[in-house]
């Protein structure tokens, strides 16, 4: 029963939901399960899974401890979106696509040890690289002087030092498969530190995290997946914002650099992005002309064609983003 407005009680929502499960083992290799079984507007599902663990099919696998949204180890893939099980209402997904069939399964990017059971090994070595503690200075450590934290440092590195190690941005991130990228949560979790003012190894951290985040393709799923709304795009777009300060660039930080500007500069002049002007500065003119090669020889050379003009009252945007003297 729930309780409806002035005392009135009304019967909770109940409905038989049938469960496609990605299933995995080593011997069997994949196949889908399917389950029924009734839900009500209260069942999240971890409930849904340990119900046909524990009622229908024992041998299913897959994780889960707090049931809070806390722990993280409930992760997975589920009617094709990243989400923690635990946050996830069943009647609800059911609602969302109007269908009375749920698909579970294991997140992408992580090798499937059993069903819904995924090694996390590289995620953590990923978290691991970016040294995820503070490194104070040694007259603290030995007591003889002491850190203190502005109210304005500690709102910006809040919000990074709530992840979970879910790992459902990495799940969600298509240029994880990089091994270079760090991955949208160690660039969050990296960040925390490199931003720290308490902290010992900004010139350590910067050299690992600034070429990194140039590898990031800003698709912003990690945002739309993050169970703790952490954002860790931002966190690649403070740290890529530190790239010239620090000496000893990589070519991805010189490209993505040039790029950045190039863009700009292509925005102040013109009022838009000039393609053609803001790749050749960007990558090199002898890149381009591979480039150039390769689409006539492809037949679309015709958008090589294309002809580009400045948009109107090309002043008042120049006042916008600074470019009136």
């Amino acid at each position: 029963m729930e309780a409806g407005g002035k005392g009135v009680l009304k019967m909770v929502e109940q409905r038989e939901v049938k469960v496609r499960v990605k299933r995995f083992d080593t011997e069997k290799g994949n196949w889908w399960a399917e389950y029924k079984l009734v839900v009500d507007w209260y069942t999240p599902m971890t409930e849904v899974l340990r119900r046909i663990k524990v009622e229908i099919d024992p041998t299913l696998s897959y994780r889960a401890a707090c049931h809070m949204g806390v722990c993280g180890s409930c992760s997975m893939k589920i009617n094709g979106k990243p989400r923690l099980a635990c946050k996830t209402r069943a009647i609800e997904l059911l609602n969302q696509t109007g269908d009375e069939e749920i698909v579970v399964e294991p997140m992408d990017y992580f090798p499937t040890v059993k069903d819904l059971v995924v090694d996390m090994s590289d995620f953590c070595s990923r978290m691991f690289k970016v040294k995820p503690r503070l490194h104070p200075a040694r007259e603290v450590m030995e007591g003889k002087a002491e850190h203190r934290l502005k109210p304005e440092d500690q709102r910006t590195l809040w919000k990074f030092g709530q992840c979970i190690w879910c790992g459902l941005c990495v799940s969600a991130c298509p240029a994880i498969e990089d091994q270079d990228f760090l991955g949208p949560a160690a660039q969050a979790k990296g960040f925390r530190f490199l931003a720290d003012p308490r902290d010992t190894l900004t010139e350590e951290r910067a050299k690992l995290l600034i070429d990194s985040a140039w590898r990031c393709t800003y698709c912003y799923q990690c945002f739309e997946v993050c169970p703790r709304d952490i954002e860790p795009v931002e966190a690649v777009k403070k740290t890529r914002a530190m790239s010239s300060l620090y000496k000893g660039r990589s070519e991805v930080v010189r490209v993505g650099v040039r790029h950045s500007e190039a863009v700009a500069e292509s925005i102040a002049s013109t009022g838009k992005i000039m393609e053609a002007l803001v790749y050749t500065k960007g990558y090199g003119a002898s890149q381009a002309v591979k480039d150039m090669i390769f689409l006539l020889a492809s037949g679309r050379g015709k958008y090589l064609l294309v002809k580009e003009t400045s948009v109107k009252n090309i002043e008042e945007v120049k006042k916008i983003v600074g470019g009136a003297t």
